[in-house]
């Protein structure tokens, strides 16, 4: 249906003037609330609750610089396993020298960081790239060990450094727990008893975060919760509190390793029932074409849930994987991110401001001064032939009113890998051309009363070999051929080759002309409060967040998600609404 000029504005005119009355979010109901209650009503579909950040008594506001790495690990094990780690350490230890020098308080390095992605096909190789991790209440300080084995060398090595320079560090590495003396030998029996197939006996692995505060002591172990096609490891059992460290600096984090992000546990439960405001991943991310790209979902998760989210990942493009970034959601200030195949190891410092969780912290004030760098490292020295080229990393600039980030585009002809959502089984519609000037509004319904609606033009006639869709979907999707299956609801807006389905979310391949499509809002009824918005590009980047917002209501049967674009989006390829409902997940 079309719509004038006229009565366009004038909805979105109101729809500003409702979200400036909200004080950026908050509304006069937030409260404490207790938060287990609250999720069950809404699961049993009664009228629950605003879902709000868990009030905090004499809450402050705190600033702290964070670092978080882009790093492509070396991993030749034919030097051996203990040797990779070594040299991965000895590299990471540089980056939080350079950090350090910038400022930061706490630097983040990817999952896989030290291990790289490649592990021995044997037990005694895979052994050697393991370490032995204190549990956090003990509060030991392994630089304060003497000789050690190779199973707590690299253990040492880290927290050695995080007491020399003063800072925490926040390292992924595959643990090994219950391992008897007799597993560290070169001829190790496969045992069919093992808790992981061919494991020595009683040995157990878990794919771990370890959190070293800036006395060099462990303060945090989170093993990850939900692996993904990581049969060697064993899930963690812990409480989701122990993902959670509190910080000389007056800020209490909560950690995430890889695809934790997609789940209730532990992030979004300690967002919500212990108010954290402030999440570190480390992450091997393989990018997903049309809504799960890696600076989609990080800026979605930051902004949807209104907290600062600080993300480190391995960078191999072939692989699919790249990308890192500090998304500043709990101001909606600017994002500091990098996704760019020719970026190579990249290293990136920010301010961040926040508000504190842990009244009994330490307060410490950096100064005021406006902080950011990021630095290429490619000539880092590396063992072996695996050692990466240089390459050139594209310019950036950073506004000293911080407004403002720009960067020069390079990704136009990426080689990539990507993994696709199959949109057979999503509800589709084409969104008409109009004449430019000419407003129109498309609504398109799928299962469980999802509804998403669009508001759009085409402000210049431009070739027909370009279409965009509305898509809808409430239901199953299955991630890594079907292994896990997760319930999702999605609107979105995306850029398709043709007018079939499946030439959409290949957006990678086309080339937008210029103001093709003119997107005003995208809006849905969702039945959970977890919703990820994002606007991107065909450039693969994210829409400047200044240009556009997102807001949340709640009525007592639903959700009501909605992006307001304030400037054109001239190539964009997906405006997207992306919602996880955890509770109807098979196995929840």
């Amino acid at each position: 249906m079309k719509l004038s000029s006229s009565y366009v504005f004038i909805c979105l005119y109101l729809s500003c003037l409702v979200v400036a009355g909200q004080d950026n979010g908050k509304t006069g109901r937030e409260q404490k609330y207790d938060f287990q209650s609250t999720l069950q009503a809404h699961r049993k579909g009664e009228t629950a609750k605003e879902f709000v950040h868990k009030d905090t008594t004499a809450e402050t506001e705190v600033e702290y610089i964070v670092a978080t790495l882009q790093y492509a690990p070396y991993d030749d094990l034919s030097v051996g396993g203990l040797a990779v780690l070594e040299e991965n350490a000895r590299v990471f230890i540089q980056y939080a020298g350079e950090a350090k020098d910038m400022g930061a308080q706490i630097i983040v390095f990817p999952e896989c960081g030290l291990t790289s992605m490649t592990f021995g096909l044997t037990w005694d190789v895979f052994m050697t790239q393991t370490q032995v991790v204190p549990d956090p209440v003990d509060k030991e300080v392994p630089c304060e060990y003497g000789d050690v084995k190779n199973s707590s060398k690299i253990i040492k090595e880290l927290s050695c450094a995080a007491m020399e320079k003063g800072m925490y560090l926040v390292v992924d590495l595959a643990e090994q727990t219950n391992c008897s003396e007799t597993a560290f030998g070169e001829d190790l029996a496969f045992s069919e008893t093992s808790d992981v197939s061919g494991a020595p006996p009683g040995c157990i692995f878990h794919n771990t975060q370890v959190v070293f505060d800036d006395a060099g002591a462990v303060v945090a172990r989170y093993r990850k919760k939900h692996l993904y096609g990581e049969a060697v490891f064993t899930p963690g059992t812990d409480p989701d509190s122990a993902a959670t460290f509190e910080t000389s600096f007056g800020v209490t984090f909560t950690l995430l390793i890889c695809f934790d992000i997609l789940y209730e546990t532990p992030a979004v439960s300690n967002i919500y029932n212990l108010g954290i405001r402030d999440v570190l991943l480390s992450t091997a991310w393989f990018d997903e074409l049309p809504s799960l790209t890696a600076p989609q979902i990080w800026k979605g998760f930051s902004q949807g849930n209104n907290v600062n989210f600080v993300a480190s990942n391995i960078y191999d493009p072939p692989g699919g994987l790249l990308g890192v970034g500090i998304f500043r959601g709990v101001y909606s200030e600017p994002d500091y991110y990098i996704y760019d195949t020719s970026s190579g190891n990249t290293l990136i410092v920010g301010k961040v401001k926040t508000k504190s969780a842990a009244p009994s912290a330490k307060r410490h004030q950096p100064g005021a001064s406006e902080v950011f760098n990021y630095k290429a490292f490619d000539d880092l020295p590396l063992l072996g032939p695996t050692q990466m080229e240089k390459r050139q990393t594209n310019a950036m600039e950073l506004m000293m009113n911080g407004k403002k980030i720009h960067k020069q585009n390079t990704n136009q002809n990426m080689e990539i890998e990507y993994f696709r959502e199959d949109l057979s089984h999503y509800n589709n519609v084409i969104l008409e051309r109009t004449s430019p000037g000419d407003f129109a509004f498309q609504e398109l319904c799928h299962e469980d009363n999802l509804c998403c609606n669009v508001t759009y033009e085409y402000p210049a006639e431009e070739p027909e070999d370009i279409v965009y869709m509305l898509i809808a979907y409430s239901g199953i999707v299955k991630k890594l051929e079907g292994l896990y299956l997760q319930y999702v609801q999605v609107c979105g807006v995306v850029l398709c080759l043709n007018e079939t389905v499946d030439s959409c979310a290949h957006f990678d391949e086309a080339h937008v002309p210029e103001s093709a499509f003119r997107a005003y809002s995208l809006s849905g009824t969702f039945s959970d409060r977890y919703i990820y918005p994002s606007v991107f590009t065909d450039a693969l980047q994210l829409f400047s967040p200044e240009k556009w917002n997102y807001t949340l209501s709640e009525s007592p049967d639903h959700y009501h998600a909605i992006i307001h674009l304030h400037e054109e989006v001239n190539d964009l390829s997906m405006l997207n609404l992306y919602s996880r409902w955890f509770s109807r997940d098979p196995n929840h």
